[in-house]
Protein backbone atom coordinates (compact mmCIF):
# COMPACT_ATOMS: atom_id res chain seq x y z
CA UNK A 1 0.00 0.00 0.00
CA UNK A 2 1.32 3.44 -0.94
CA UNK A 3 1.44 5.56 2.23
CA UNK A 4 2.90 8.57 0.48
CA UNK A 5 0.38 11.37 -0.20
CA UNK A 6 -0.50 12.43 -3.72
CA UNK A 7 1.41 15.42 -5.07
CA UNK A 8 -0.71 17.79 -7.17
CA UNK A 9 1.19 20.10 -9.52
CA UNK A 10 -0.34 23.23 -11.06
CA UNK A 11 1.36 23.82 -14.41
CA UNK A 12 3.16 21.64 -16.95
CA UNK A 13 5.96 24.02 -17.74
CA UNK A 14 9.64 23.21 -17.23
CA UNK A 15 9.46 23.59 -13.46
CA UNK A 16 6.16 21.75 -13.02
CA UNK A 17 7.16 18.73 -15.11
CA UNK A 18 10.54 18.50 -13.41
CA UNK A 19 8.90 18.65 -9.98
CA UNK A 20 6.44 15.96 -11.00
CA UNK A 21 9.23 13.66 -12.16
CA UNK A 22 11.34 14.34 -9.06
CA UNK A 23 8.46 13.55 -6.71
CA UNK A 24 7.43 10.45 -8.69
CA UNK A 25 10.96 9.05 -8.55
CA UNK A 26 10.69 9.30 -4.77
CA UNK A 27 7.62 7.04 -4.86
CA UNK A 28 4.89 9.69 -4.62
CA UNK A 29 1.79 9.45 -6.80
CA UNK A 30 1.68 12.64 -8.91
CA UNK A 31 -0.93 14.40 -11.02
CA UNK A 32 -0.12 17.48 -13.10
CA UNK A 33 -2.84 19.92 -14.16
CA UNK A 34 -2.19 22.08 -17.22
CA UNK A 35 -4.68 24.54 -18.68
CA UNK A 36 -3.15 24.33 -22.19
CA UNK A 37 -3.30 21.41 -24.61
CA UNK A 38 -0.23 19.19 -24.97
CA UNK A 39 0.40 20.50 -28.49
CA UNK A 40 0.61 24.10 -27.29
CA UNK A 41 2.93 23.12 -24.44
CA UNK A 42 5.33 21.52 -26.90
CA UNK A 43 5.31 24.22 -29.54
CA UNK A 44 5.14 27.41 -27.47
CA UNK A 45 8.24 29.59 -27.25
CA UNK A 46 11.52 29.33 -29.13
CA UNK A 47 14.69 28.18 -27.37
CA UNK A 48 16.29 28.36 -23.93
CA UNK A 49 19.72 28.07 -22.34
CA UNK A 50 19.87 25.40 -19.65
CA UNK A 51 23.16 25.99 -17.86
CA UNK A 52 25.20 23.31 -16.15
CA UNK A 53 23.63 23.88 -12.72
CA UNK A 54 20.26 22.82 -14.16
CA UNK A 55 21.41 20.07 -16.55
CA UNK A 56 23.28 18.50 -13.63
CA UNK A 57 20.10 18.63 -11.56
CA UNK A 58 18.17 17.01 -14.42
CA UNK A 59 20.88 14.37 -14.70
CA UNK A 60 20.15 13.39 -11.10
CA UNK A 61 16.68 12.41 -12.38
CA UNK A 62 18.14 10.17 -15.08
CA UNK A 63 17.80 12.65 -17.96
CA UNK A 64 21.44 13.30 -18.82
CA UNK A 65 21.56 11.40 -22.10
CA UNK A 66 18.15 12.63 -23.25
CA UNK A 67 19.04 16.27 -22.59
CA UNK A 68 22.41 16.05 -24.34
CA UNK A 69 20.80 14.37 -27.36
CA UNK A 70 18.00 16.93 -27.60
CA UNK A 71 20.17 20.01 -27.07
CA UNK A 72 23.50 21.46 -28.15
CA UNK A 73 26.23 21.45 -25.45
CA UNK A 74 27.49 24.92 -24.56
CA UNK A 75 31.23 25.64 -24.71
CA UNK A 76 31.34 29.41 -24.45
CA UNK A 77 29.52 32.69 -24.59
CA UNK A 78 30.66 35.77 -26.41
CA UNK A 79 29.50 39.38 -26.39
CA UNK A 80 30.01 41.66 -29.40
CA UNK A 81 29.04 45.20 -30.32
CA UNK A 82 26.66 46.19 -33.11
CA UNK A 83 29.73 46.30 -35.35
CA UNK A 84 30.49 42.66 -34.42
CA UNK A 85 33.56 43.76 -32.44
CA UNK A 86 34.33 41.32 -29.58
CA UNK A 87 33.80 42.72 -26.08
CA UNK A 88 33.84 39.66 -23.85
CA UNK A 89 34.57 35.95 -24.27
CA UNK A 90 33.63 33.53 -21.49
CA UNK A 91 34.61 29.83 -21.62
CA UNK A 92 31.60 28.88 -19.49
CA UNK A 93 32.19 25.12 -19.72
CA UNK A 94 35.49 25.60 -17.85
CA UNK A 95 33.56 27.23 -15.03
CA UNK A 96 31.39 24.24 -14.14
CA UNK A 97 31.52 22.04 -11.06
CA UNK A 98 33.63 18.84 -11.21
CA UNK A 99 31.60 15.90 -12.56
CA UNK A 100 28.74 18.13 -13.70
CA UNK A 101 26.77 17.86 -16.93
CA UNK A 102 27.48 20.47 -19.64
CA UNK A 103 24.89 23.15 -20.16
CA UNK A 104 22.85 23.02 -23.37
CA UNK A 105 20.97 25.31 -25.68
CA UNK A 106 17.71 23.63 -26.58
CA UNK A 107 14.34 24.23 -28.22
CA UNK A 108 11.72 24.80 -25.55
CA UNK A 109 9.46 22.29 -27.26
CA UNK A 110 12.22 19.66 -27.29
CA UNK A 111 12.83 20.15 -23.58
CA UNK A 112 9.08 19.91 -22.91
CA UNK A 113 8.94 16.62 -24.82
CA UNK A 114 11.91 15.19 -22.89
CA UNK A 115 10.23 16.05 -19.60
CA UNK A 116 6.76 14.94 -20.69
CA UNK A 117 8.04 11.59 -21.96
CA UNK A 118 10.04 11.01 -18.76
CA UNK A 119 7.01 11.81 -16.62
CA UNK A 120 4.78 9.46 -18.58
CA UNK A 121 7.43 6.71 -18.43
CA UNK A 122 7.56 7.13 -14.63
CA UNK A 123 3.79 6.95 -14.23
CA UNK A 124 3.00 10.64 -13.70
CA UNK A 125 -0.54 11.53 -14.71
CA UNK A 126 -0.67 14.72 -16.83
CA UNK A 127 -4.11 16.23 -17.32
CA UNK A 128 -4.16 18.80 -20.11
CA UNK A 129 -6.98 21.30 -20.60
CA UNK A 130 -7.44 21.19 -16.83
CA UNK A 131 -7.36 24.60 -15.15
CA UNK A 132 -7.16 24.86 -11.35
CA UNK A 133 -9.46 27.73 -10.41
CA UNK A 134 -9.05 27.54 -6.63
CA UNK A 135 -7.76 25.42 -3.79
CA UNK A 136 -8.62 24.96 -0.14
CA UNK A 137 -6.63 23.51 2.72
CA UNK A 138 -8.16 21.13 5.25
CA UNK A 139 -5.55 20.46 7.92
CA UNK A 140 -2.64 18.75 6.21
CA UNK A 141 -4.58 18.03 3.02
CA UNK A 142 -5.39 20.20 0.03
CA UNK A 143 -8.25 20.08 -2.47
CA UNK A 144 -8.14 21.74 -5.90
CA UNK A 145 -11.17 22.71 -7.92
CA UNK A 146 -10.95 22.55 -11.71
CA UNK A 147 -12.70 24.74 -14.25
CA UNK A 148 -15.13 21.93 -15.07
CA UNK A 149 -16.30 21.87 -11.44
CA UNK A 150 -14.58 18.65 -10.40
CA UNK A 151 -12.43 18.48 -7.29
CA UNK A 152 -9.24 16.52 -6.63
CA UNK A 153 -7.70 15.95 -3.21
CA UNK A 154 -4.06 15.46 -2.41
CA UNK A 155 -1.40 15.81 0.24
CA UNK A 156 0.70 18.50 -1.48
CA UNK A 157 -0.02 21.27 -3.99
CA UNK A 158 2.93 22.66 -5.94
CA UNK A 159 2.22 25.98 -7.63
CA UNK A 160 4.34 25.91 -10.79
CA UNK A 161 1.90 28.01 -12.78
CA UNK A 162 4.19 30.82 -13.86
CA UNK A 163 4.61 34.55 -13.47
CA UNK A 164 0.91 35.28 -13.00
CA UNK A 165 0.37 32.29 -10.77
CA UNK A 166 -3.12 31.83 -9.42
CA UNK A 167 -1.69 29.63 -6.70
CA UNK A 168 0.64 32.45 -5.61
CA UNK A 169 -2.18 35.01 -5.72
CA UNK A 170 -4.35 32.87 -3.45
CA UNK A 171 -1.42 32.28 -1.12
CA UNK A 172 0.17 35.74 -1.03
CA UNK A 173 -2.48 38.18 -2.23
CA UNK A 174 -1.31 40.89 -4.63
CA UNK A 175 1.52 39.46 -6.74
CA UNK A 176 1.31 41.81 -9.71
CA UNK A 177 4.52 41.47 -11.75
CA UNK A 178 6.87 44.38 -12.45
CA UNK A 179 7.54 45.51 -16.02
CA UNK A 180 11.25 45.67 -16.89
CA UNK A 181 10.75 48.43 -19.45
CA UNK A 182 11.88 46.07 -22.22
CA UNK A 183 9.96 44.27 -24.93
CA UNK A 184 11.63 41.45 -26.81
CA UNK A 185 11.24 39.88 -30.21
CA UNK A 186 12.09 36.20 -30.68
CA UNK A 187 12.29 33.78 -33.55
CA UNK A 188 13.85 30.61 -34.95
CA UNK A 189 15.98 30.83 -38.08
CA UNK A 190 16.61 27.90 -40.41
CA UNK A 191 20.02 29.40 -41.26
CA UNK A 192 22.80 29.78 -38.69
CA UNK A 193 24.09 33.07 -40.19
CA UNK A 194 27.56 32.41 -38.81
CA UNK A 195 26.60 31.61 -35.21
CA UNK A 196 28.84 28.66 -34.28
CA UNK A 197 27.35 25.64 -32.47
CA UNK A 198 28.19 25.56 -28.78
CA UNK A 199 28.34 29.35 -28.51
CA UNK A 200 25.82 31.65 -26.85
CA UNK A 201 26.28 34.65 -29.14
CA UNK A 202 25.26 37.94 -27.46
CA UNK A 203 25.19 41.33 -29.14
CA UNK A 204 24.79 44.77 -27.63
CA UNK A 205 24.04 47.95 -29.52
CA UNK A 206 23.29 51.55 -28.78
CA UNK A 207 20.02 52.93 -27.37
CA UNK A 208 19.30 49.78 -25.39
CA UNK A 209 19.00 47.39 -28.35
CA UNK A 210 20.56 44.03 -27.52
CA UNK A 211 19.98 40.34 -27.93
CA UNK A 212 21.42 36.90 -28.46
CA UNK A 213 21.39 33.79 -30.61
CA UNK A 214 22.24 30.11 -30.14
CA UNK A 215 21.78 26.75 -31.83
CA UNK A 216 18.87 24.55 -30.72
CA UNK A 217 19.52 21.49 -32.89
CA UNK A 218 18.45 20.35 -36.36
CA UNK A 219 20.38 23.22 -37.91
CA UNK A 220 18.13 25.85 -36.34
CA UNK A 221 19.18 28.94 -34.41
CA UNK A 222 16.92 30.78 -31.99
CA UNK A 223 17.44 34.50 -31.46
CA UNK A 224 16.11 37.38 -29.43
CA UNK A 225 16.21 41.17 -29.86
CA UNK A 226 15.12 43.40 -27.00
CA UNK A 227 14.68 47.17 -26.69
CA UNK A 228 13.09 49.70 -24.31
CA UNK A 229 9.38 50.20 -24.97
CA UNK A 230 6.12 50.83 -23.10
CA UNK A 231 4.19 47.68 -22.16
CA UNK A 232 1.32 46.43 -24.28
CA UNK A 233 2.65 47.63 -27.63
CA UNK A 234 1.37 46.07 -30.84
CA UNK A 235 2.88 45.67 -34.31
CA UNK A 236 1.12 46.34 -37.59
CA UNK A 237 -0.03 42.94 -38.91
CA UNK A 238 2.50 41.53 -41.35
CA UNK A 239 5.07 44.20 -40.46
CA UNK A 240 6.74 42.61 -37.44
CA UNK A 241 9.84 41.53 -39.36
CA UNK A 242 10.18 45.05 -40.79
CA UNK A 243 10.03 46.50 -37.26
CA UNK A 244 12.75 44.14 -36.00
CA UNK A 245 14.96 44.94 -38.98
CA UNK A 246 14.61 48.62 -38.09
CA UNK A 247 15.91 47.85 -34.59
CA UNK A 248 18.96 45.96 -35.87
CA UNK A 249 19.66 48.30 -38.77
CA UNK A 250 23.39 48.94 -38.81
CA UNK A 251 24.21 45.75 -36.89
CA UNK A 252 26.94 43.71 -38.51
CA UNK A 253 27.27 39.95 -38.13
CA UNK A 254 24.33 37.59 -37.52
CA UNK A 255 21.38 39.74 -36.31
CA UNK A 256 19.96 40.98 -39.64
CA UNK A 257 20.58 37.64 -41.33
CA UNK A 258 18.78 35.73 -38.59
CA UNK A 259 15.73 37.98 -38.76
CA UNK A 260 15.56 37.75 -42.56
CA UNK A 261 15.69 33.94 -42.43
CA UNK A 262 12.85 33.62 -39.92
CA UNK A 263 9.32 33.21 -41.32
CA UNK A 264 6.86 35.90 -40.24
CA UNK A 265 4.70 33.34 -38.43
CA UNK A 266 7.64 32.40 -36.17
CA UNK A 267 8.16 35.94 -34.90
CA UNK A 268 7.02 36.49 -31.33
CA UNK A 269 6.79 39.66 -29.26
CA UNK A 270 6.85 39.55 -25.47
CA UNK A 271 6.97 42.24 -22.80
CA UNK A 272 9.42 41.20 -20.07
CA UNK A 273 8.36 41.18 -16.42
CA UNK A 274 9.78 40.01 -13.12
CA UNK A 275 8.25 39.54 -9.69
CA UNK A 276 8.88 41.31 -6.43
CA UNK A 277 10.76 39.32 -3.82
CA UNK A 278 8.66 37.29 -1.39
CA UNK A 279 10.17 35.57 1.62
CA UNK A 280 7.06 33.43 1.92
CA UNK A 281 6.76 30.71 -0.70
CA UNK A 282 4.29 28.40 0.95
CA UNK A 283 1.90 27.58 3.74
CA UNK A 284 0.69 24.24 5.05
CA UNK A 285 0.60 21.65 2.23
CA UNK A 286 1.05 24.31 -0.49
CA UNK A 287 4.29 25.64 -1.96
CA UNK A 288 5.51 27.57 -4.99
CA UNK A 289 8.42 27.12 -7.38
CA UNK A 290 9.99 28.78 -10.39
CA UNK A 291 8.40 31.96 -11.74
CA UNK A 292 5.41 31.54 -9.45
CA UNK A 293 7.76 32.16 -6.50
CA UNK A 294 10.59 34.30 -7.87
CA UNK A 295 10.42 35.35 -11.53
CA UNK A 296 13.54 37.16 -12.74
CA UNK A 297 14.55 38.90 -15.95
CA UNK A 298 16.02 36.98 -18.88
CA UNK A 299 19.52 38.37 -18.25
CA UNK A 300 21.96 35.44 -17.79
CA UNK A 301 19.25 32.93 -18.73
CA UNK A 302 18.69 31.56 -15.22
CA UNK A 303 14.87 31.67 -15.00
CA UNK A 304 14.22 28.15 -16.22
CA UNK A 305 17.39 26.91 -14.53
CA UNK A 306 16.25 28.09 -11.12
CA UNK A 307 12.86 26.44 -11.68
CA UNK A 308 14.67 23.15 -12.40
CA UNK A 309 16.80 23.53 -9.28
CA UNK A 310 13.67 24.26 -7.22
CA UNK A 311 11.92 21.19 -8.58
CA UNK A 312 14.75 18.74 -7.98
CA UNK A 313 15.39 20.03 -4.46
CA UNK A 314 11.65 19.83 -3.71
CA UNK A 315 11.58 16.19 -4.77
CA UNK A 316 14.71 15.55 -2.73
CA UNK A 317 13.19 17.04 0.42
CA UNK A 318 9.99 15.05 -0.06
CA UNK A 319 12.12 11.92 -0.36
CA UNK A 320 13.96 12.78 2.85
CA UNK A 321 10.69 13.11 4.81
CA UNK A 322 8.06 11.08 2.92
CA UNK A 323 5.70 10.91 5.90
CA UNK A 324 5.97 14.62 6.74
CA UNK A 325 5.26 16.37 3.44
CA UNK A 326 4.40 19.70 5.07
CA UNK A 327 7.74 19.70 6.87
CA UNK A 328 9.43 18.74 3.60
CA UNK A 329 7.91 21.78 1.86
CA UNK A 330 9.27 24.13 4.52
CA UNK A 331 12.68 22.45 4.27
CA UNK A 332 12.64 22.91 0.50
CA UNK A 333 11.79 26.60 0.82
CA UNK A 334 14.54 27.12 3.38
CA UNK A 335 17.06 25.25 1.26
CA UNK A 336 16.30 27.31 -1.83
CA UNK A 337 15.69 30.82 -0.53
CA UNK A 338 19.27 32.06 -0.19
CA UNK A 339 20.42 30.40 -3.40
CA UNK A 340 17.66 32.07 -5.40
CA UNK A 341 18.26 35.40 -3.68
CA UNK A 342 21.96 35.23 -4.59
CA UNK A 343 21.26 34.40 -8.25
CA UNK A 344 18.65 37.14 -8.40
CA UNK A 345 21.10 39.71 -7.03
CA UNK A 346 23.67 38.70 -9.65
CA UNK A 347 21.09 39.03 -12.42
CA UNK A 348 19.97 42.48 -11.35
CA UNK A 349 23.55 43.64 -10.88
CA UNK A 350 24.41 42.64 -14.46
CA UNK A 351 21.14 44.06 -15.80
CA UNK A 352 21.74 47.41 -14.13
CA UNK A 353 25.30 47.81 -15.45
CA UNK A 354 25.70 51.25 -17.08
CA UNK A 355 25.52 51.70 -20.84
CA UNK A 356 27.14 54.43 -22.92
CA UNK A 357 25.64 55.44 -26.29
CA UNK A 358 27.95 58.33 -27.13
CA UNK A 359 30.01 57.30 -30.17
CA UNK A 360 33.15 59.06 -28.90
CA UNK A 361 33.06 57.68 -25.37
CA UNK A 362 31.79 54.21 -26.19
CA UNK A 363 35.12 52.62 -27.26
CA UNK A 364 36.74 53.62 -23.95
CA UNK A 365 33.70 52.41 -22.03
CA UNK A 366 33.80 49.03 -23.80
CA UNK A 367 37.49 48.61 -22.99
CA UNK A 368 36.79 49.31 -19.33
CA UNK A 369 33.83 46.91 -19.44
CA UNK A 370 36.04 44.19 -20.91
CA UNK A 371 38.71 44.74 -18.25
CA UNK A 372 36.46 44.67 -15.20
CA UNK A 373 34.12 41.96 -16.51
CA UNK A 374 36.99 39.62 -17.35
CA UNK A 375 38.25 39.86 -13.77
CA UNK A 376 34.88 38.79 -12.37
CA UNK A 377 33.59 36.32 -14.95
CA UNK A 378 35.03 33.12 -13.52
CA UNK A 379 33.74 33.69 -9.99
CA UNK A 380 30.31 34.74 -11.25
CA UNK A 381 29.86 31.77 -13.60
CA UNK A 382 31.20 29.23 -11.11
CA UNK A 383 28.63 30.52 -8.64
CA UNK A 384 25.77 30.48 -11.14
CA UNK A 385 26.61 26.97 -12.36
CA UNK A 386 26.93 25.36 -8.94
CA UNK A 387 24.40 22.49 -8.92
CA UNK A 388 22.14 21.95 -5.90
CA UNK A 389 23.19 19.66 -3.07
CA UNK A 390 20.89 16.63 -2.85
CA UNK A 391 20.66 14.27 0.11
CA UNK A 392 17.87 11.78 -0.65
CA UNK A 393 17.62 11.53 -4.44
CA UNK A 394 18.10 7.95 -5.69
CA UNK A 395 20.68 7.06 -8.31
CA UNK A 396 19.55 7.97 -11.85
CA UNK A 397 18.76 4.34 -12.68
CA UNK A 398 16.77 3.72 -9.49
CA UNK A 399 13.29 4.65 -8.34
CA UNK A 400 12.13 4.59 -4.72
CA UNK A 401 9.41 2.02 -4.20
CA UNK A 402 6.41 3.19 -2.15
Amino acid sequence: MNTRPTVLVAGAGIGGLTAALAARRQGFPVTVFERRTSLRVETSGTGVTIWSNATTALSALGLRDRILRAGVPIRESRLVTERDVPVLHTPVQRYTAPGSTPGVTIARGALARVLTDACEDAGVRIRFSADITRHRVDGDRVTVRLDDGTEVRGGVLVGADGLRSRTAARLLGDTEPVYTGVTTYRGVSDTDCGVPPGTVHLFQGRHGVNGGAWHIGNGQVTWTVGHPAPPGGQDVPGRRRARILELVEGFQGPPQCLVRHTPEDRLLRTDLYYSNWYDKWGEGPVTLLGDAAHAVTTVLGQGACQAVEDAVVLGDELGAAPHDPVGALRSYEEARRERVRSVRETIFRVASAPRVDNRLLRPLFLRLTRYFATRNQEAMWRGLQQPPHLRATPAPDAVVQP
